[in-house]
């Protein structure tokens, strides 16, 4: 967090930066990881079981994280100690309503027809445990919020690698060794330790007498953002990949889950450093004559290094791709060179959207996300999907030049509050 005796607008040091680049990176390596092992004990189908298993979770998580865990990592960035923890409160038990209805819902899918759970790909008892597992993770989140909007960030990079080693000792060592089976026990053993997080972050914070209404009423403004994002995001991640497996084949599902996760390598360390350095700056510079010089630091900070990085990527793809997952999950050089472009669009299109978080425009968020993957489902359900991993890498460039380019508009069309 910038000190008062920094120049308004000044870059972070670069001892700052190296906290949300670890943070990030021991998420990747973890999860690269635990995709490897999976690879080696189970092959393909753990892989694409993980991911599905994942964006289920994502999909109770992502509606707290993205929404009412974004509101209390800006607004706690601009608050005292006290503040912050009414807020964390507050967070906690509106996420926790709000996770255990996603949940619910999520649960009742397993009363419908079977044909639901065979589309996504997972048991029906996965669906009851992706929901239960998911309210925990969420709870771990806010936690996580919290501690950002304190700028914690050496704390964050501890909790990160504890989390990414956790995954790794279950993926190698779960009984069973199919792929359901431990999948079941990576979901169960990472709701356990966000459960531990959250106890022990309400402990750690000052005591309060609890939640206020007006506490309630700020993080509520962000609700309709966590709704589009959280659930809009991984349903449409959940419908490529059944999309993906249906028109071409589980293998191709799997190599497209290599490709979003390869790319995330990227695209997380840009997100960190957006989300951890400069989300609590844009709360802090909007409506001032800041502003405009904090977007363009921050799309200075991550899009050059986001393109030199996918280039690497690119040239190093056969190696890579071999190294983290296997010679079967390798894709053609167009695909991926299509499907980086797209990666890289996707970083562009957060600047704005960080933005728009910082401006509290929960509504524009919510229509802007229409334009990326949901987009993206579109598209492979037109036909995409059936026609090759290069078509889906096309479908996955074209939908994150939209969504790029309606984030920036919605961006600019926003007046700046009065002094």
């Amino acid at each position: 967090m910038r000190r008062a005796a920094e120049a308004p607008g000044s870059d972070p040091r670069p001892a700052r930066l190296l906290a949300p680049l670890g943070i990030a990176l021991a998420g990747l390596l973890g999860r690269s990881a635990v995709d490897k092992l999976l690879a080696l004990r189970t092959g393909a189908a753990g892989v694409v079981a993980w991911g599905q298993m994942s964006s289920l979770l994502d999909l109770v998580v992502g509606v707290v994280a993205a929404g009412i865990g974004s509101g209390l990592a800006v607004l706690a960035a601009g608050s005292d100690a006290p503040r912050r923890a009414a807020l964390l409160r507050s967070a906690l038990r509106l996420g926790g309503a709000l996770s255990a209805a996603v949940a619910a819902l999520l649960c009742g899918v397993v009363a419908g027809p079977a044909s639901w759970a065979a589309a996504i790909g997972l048991p029906r008892a996965d669906l009851v445990l992706a929901g239960l597992a998911g309210v925990a993770l969420s709870l771990g989140s806010l936690a996580g919020s919290y501690w950002q909007g304190a700028q914690r960030l050496r704390l964050q990079f501890l909790l990160a690698l504890l989390g990414a080693g956790l995954g790794v000792l279950v993926a190698g060592f779960a009984p069973g060794g199919r792929a359901l089976p431990v999948v079941r026990w990576l979901a169960g053993a990472q709701a356990l330790l966000s459960l531990a997080v959250a106890a022990w972050t309400l402990r750690a914070v000052p005591r309060v007498p609890g939640a206020t209404p007006v506490a309630h009423a700020e993080l509520l403004r962000y609700l309709p953002a966590g709704l589009a994002l959280g659930v809009l995001g991984p349903a449409s991640m959940l419908a490529a990949r059944a999309l993906t497996a249906q028109g071409l084949s589980w293998q191709a599902a799997a190599s497209l889950q290599a490709l979003w996760r390869v790319s995330d390598w990227v695209s997380s360390l840009a997100a960190s450093v957006l989300a951890v350095l400069y989300l609590p700056r844009f709360g802090r510079a909007w409506g001032s004559p800041r502003w405009p010089t904090e977007l363009r630091a921050a799309a200075q900070a991550v899009l050059p290094a986001s393109a030199l990085a996918f280039v690497v990527l690119l040239l190093l793809r056969l190696p890579v791709f071999e190294a983290l997952y296997g010679r079967g999950f390798v894709p053609g050089a167009g695909a991926t060179a299509l499907f980086f472009a797209g990666s890289l669009l996707r970083v562009a299109a957060w600047v704005p959207l960080f933005g728009l978080y910082a401006q509290g425009r929960a509504r524009a968020i919510a229509l802007g996300e229409l334009a990326s993957l949901p987009l993206f489902a579109a598209l492979l359900a037109a036909g995409a999907a059936r026609a090759g991993l290069a078509w889906i890498g096309a479908a996955w460039l074209l939908s994150y030049a939209t969504y790029a380019t309606v984030n920036l508009l919605l961006l600019r069309g926003a007046c700046p509050p009065r002094p």
